[in-house]
């Protein structure tokens, strides 16, 4: 499956330069990492950053609030997460980015997904 996330530079006063941002790919990191979120792979000038989005997250929003977000929300909403975390001067290539409820829904919200 394709979701369109058009690629992005991102520019802030901690890095040295713009770094050129392109969605790679999302998938559920359940069976792959043994990790109870959806990942979002990224390549920032061609280093590897992934997004993990909470499941519990996702299931309270189902259960508690009967809202659901297709794969291509979630990529927009991580998508948002890594270009604001970059602006803000941190280095996303050396450590995952993990995505909770709060931020979750935060996000979610500010794109009108929620």
């Amino acid at each position: 499956m394709s979701y369109i996330v058009t690629p992005f530079e991102v520019s802030s006063q901690a890095l040295a330069a713009p770094v050129k941002v392109r969605f790679v790919h999302l998938f559920s990191a359940i069976a792959t990492r043994h990790s109870d979120t959806i990942d979002c792979d990224f390549r920032v000038d061609g280093k590897h950053v992934t997004v993990s989005i909470a499941c519990p997250a996702l299931t309270l929003l189902r259960e508690k609030e009967k809202k659901y977000l297709s794969d291509q929300q979630l990529a927009d909403i991580a998508t948002l997460h890594l270009r604001r975390t970059l602006e803000q001067g941190y280095d996303a290539t050396q450590a995952e980015l993990y995505l909770d409820g709060v931020h979750l829904r935060a996000l979610g919200k500010e794109l009108g997904y929620l």
